[in-house]
């Protein structure tokens, strides 16, 4: 170590610095400090550095990661439609509920809540099974009790029943390719010229309404992407069972993350 020479400056004591003053200059002899001084950084070659500084300070703080566990709950979130019926679901097929078609306003009105039902009749038998069956009808009653004009300002009843079983279909992939069925057939057999999602989104929005989606970045297991009406009422029984496997497993890694 050098010894201390009493020529140069004495550095051991603290002195004020302007705050503005944010260059500092350190003058050096033979590895000894000699000198020291501040001065305003602006306008010199340095000025490029405290504006990439300020920069940086300026820059929001990135939230922490989200664990996969809690992405997974997210995903159920949206899927069922909260964490309530996330915890609730349970893994039966769907059954027939009882419930008749309601009473309209109008006769009118009457038929063209007939005619829907009949379609979708029509269509579960040919092209799907007597569970989508059910989880079809549940569909037309809940957009009714919704949004009743959905089904009464369409074109036709076949627009209602292509837009219900789009929704219902991808919310259970039952579609190609993760399915085994295609739109094509749906739209054929209602004798649409249009593609049965032309009228699905709408049928979608009765569904879905107001909730705004939950998850926290995009995230989803292996396996069919379902369209997340947040209806579980609606999902059949082989699908419920893949969600509660994701559900279980969630909730484990949780647990285990907070023993």
């Amino acid at each position: 170590m050098y010894p201390y020479d009493p020529r140069y400056p004495d550095f051991s004591e603290p002195y004020a610095v302007d705050p503005a003053d944010r260059l500092t200059h350190l003058v050096m002899v033979d590895g000894r400090l000699v000198d020291v001084w501040t001065e305003p950084v602006s306008g010199t070659r340095w000025q490029h550095h405290a504006d990439r500084f300020d920069a940086e300070l300026r820059r929001p703080v990135p939230e922490p990661p989200v664990p996969t566990y809690e992405r997974a709950l997210h995903w159920l979130d949206d899927v069922c439609g909260g964490r309530d019926a996330v915890l609730s679901l349970d893994t039966q097929p769907l059954v027939d509920d009882g419930r008749d078609l309601p009473e309209a306003p109008t006769s009118q009105a009457q038929s063209r809540l007939a005619a829907v039902a009949e379609l979708l009749d029509a269509v579960a038998e040919r092209w799907f099974d007597v569970e989508t069956g059910h989880a079809l009808r549940r569909a037309l009653l809940t957009v009714w009790e919704r949004e009743p004009e959905v089904v009464l300002d369409a074109a036709t009843a076949a627009h209602v029943a292509g837009g219900i079983c789009w929704a219902v279909g991808k919310a259970n992939a039952l579609y190609k390719p993760q399915g085994g069925r295609t739109m094509g057939r749906i739209k054929e057999a209602l004798a649409l010229s249009v593609t049965i999602s032309s009228y699905g989104r709408v049928v979608e929005r009765a569904l879905v309404g107001y909730r705004d989606h939950s998850t926290k970045g995009w995230w989803r297991p292996e396996g069919p992407e379902l369209l997340p009406l947040g209806r579980p009422e609606l999902l059949l029984g082989e699908v419920r069972q893949r969600l509660v496997r994701v559900r279980e497993r969630a909730l484990e890694a949780r647990d285990s993350t907070a023993a």
